[in-house]
C-alpha cells in the first residue's frame, strides 16, 4: 500500500498494483477460517486506514511531496479501499463454501443413518418374515396380514433407499473445485485443506482449464510432500479476463534461493513452465518457518496478456 502511495506521487494520478491488490484474498479466507467476525476485519482495516493517514507526512515527504497532501489521503482511501473489499469478498465466499460442507457432511450422516440403521433392520424384518411364510402353517387370513405386512415393509425399504441416495450430494465431474478437493481427500492425509473456487469456469479454453488443475494439483502434492504442515488451502477466481489462483500452506517454508532438489524442484520448474506456456505468471514466495506460497496468474484473452506483460 506504501508503494502504491508512492507511486501515485510519482505519476500524479492515484495508481493501485491490482496483482497485490489479490494478495488481500487470502487475508479474508484466513479470517472466515479463524473465525473473525465480518464486523471485525471491516474495524481492522478501519484502524489500517488511520495508520496510514497518521503517517502521511513521511510518505508525502519521501515522494518530495511534488502533487500535495490531497492525492495522498485519496491513493490511501483507494489502495485500502479496494484490498478490503477484495478480502470481504472472499471472506464471503469462504465462509459460504465452508457451511456448503457442513450441510453435506450433515446430509452423508444422516445418508448413512437411514442406510446403516433403518435400511438394514428393514431388510431384517422383510427376512424374518419370509421365514415365517416359509413355515406354511398360517391360515387364509394370517397369510393376507402377512402379504399386507410384506408390502408395507417393502414400500418403506425402498422408501428409505431411495431417500438416502437422494441425501447423496452427487457432485458435479470435471469441475476444478471437485477435482481438487477429492484429490486433497485422497492425497492430504491428516492434513486440513480447503478448496475456494469462484467463477464460471466454462469462460476457460478447456486446455486452460486442464493445465490450471495440473498446476494445483502438482502445487497441493508438493505440501503434502514437504511442507510438514497442518493446513493449505486452495483459492481460485475465473473472470472473464484472466484466471488467478493461490496456494498456501502452514509448514516449515525455505528459502527460494537455495537449491530446491528435494524439495520438489522439478515440480516447481514444470508448473512454472505450464503457466509460462499459457501467457501466465508464477509466483513463489517462502520463508523458513513461515510456510509456502504459490500465486499464479493466466490471461485468458489477448488484451489480459497485453496487461500483465506490461
Amino acid at each position: 500500500m506504501y508503494a502504491d502511495c508512492q507511486e501515485s506521487l510519482r505519476r500524479g494520478e492515484i495508481f493501485v498494483n491490482e496483482k497485490k491488490v489479490a494478495l488481500a484474498s487470502a487475508l479474508g479466507v484466513r479470517a472466515a477460517a479463524a473465525g473473525v467476525g465480518l464486523d471485525q476485519l471491516v474495524a481492522a482495516w478501519s484502524a489500517m486506514s488511520e495508520v496510514f493517514l497518521l503517517d502521511l507526512p513521511r510518505v508525502a515527504g519521501e515522494a518530495g511531496a511534488v502533487h500535495g497532501p490531497d492525492l495522498v489521503v485519496a491513493a490511501v482511501h483507494r489502495s485500502i479501499a479496494e484490498r478490503s473489499g477484495v478480502a470481504s469478498s472472499w471472506y464471503e465466499t469462504a465462509l459460504n463454501q465452508r457451511f456448503d460442507r457442513v450441510r453435506a457432511a450433515e446430509r452423508r450422516r444422516m445418508s448413512r443413518e437411514l442406510h446403516d440403521w433403518y435400511g438394514t433392520n428393514l431388510s431384517l424384518a422383510l427376512r424374518k418374515l419370509e421365514l415365517v411364510e416359509a413355515r406354511g402353517r398360517a391360515d387364509d387370513d394370517v397369510r393376507d396380514h402377512l402379504a399386507g405386512l410384506r408390502a408395507v415393509l417393502n414400500e418403506l425399504f425402498e422408501g428409505t433407499r431411495r431417500f438416502a441416495s437422494g441425501l447423496r450430494l452427487q457432485n458435479p465431474v470435471g469441475d476444478i473445485c471437485t477435482a481438487l478437493r477429492s484429490y486433497a481427500d485422497s492425497a492430504g492425509g491428516d492434513m486440513d485443506v480447503d478448496v475456494f473456487v469462484r467463477g464460471d469456469e466454462t469462460a476457460m479454453p478447456a486446455h486452460v482449464g486442464a493445465e490450471t488443475f495440473v498446476v494445483l494439483r502438482e502445487a497441493l502434492r508438493n505440501i503434502f510432500r514437504h511442507s510438514g504442515g497442518t493446513k493449505a488451502f486452495v483459492m481460485v477466481e475465473v473472470s472473464p479476463e484472466r484466471v488467478c489462483a493461490v496456494v498456501q500452506d502452514d509448514g516449515r517454508g525455505f528459502s527460494p534461493s537455495a537449491d530446491l532438489t528435494g524439495l520438489g524442484g522439478s515440480g516447481v520448474l514444470s508448473m512454472r513452465e505450464r503457466v509460462e506456456q499459457l501467457g501466465g505468471m508464477f509466483v513463489l514466495t517462502s520463508r523458513p518457518l513461515r510456510g509456502t506460497r504459490i500465486e499464479i496468474w493466466i490471461p485468458l484473452t489477448a488484451r489480459a496478456g497485453e496487461q500483465r506483460a506490461g
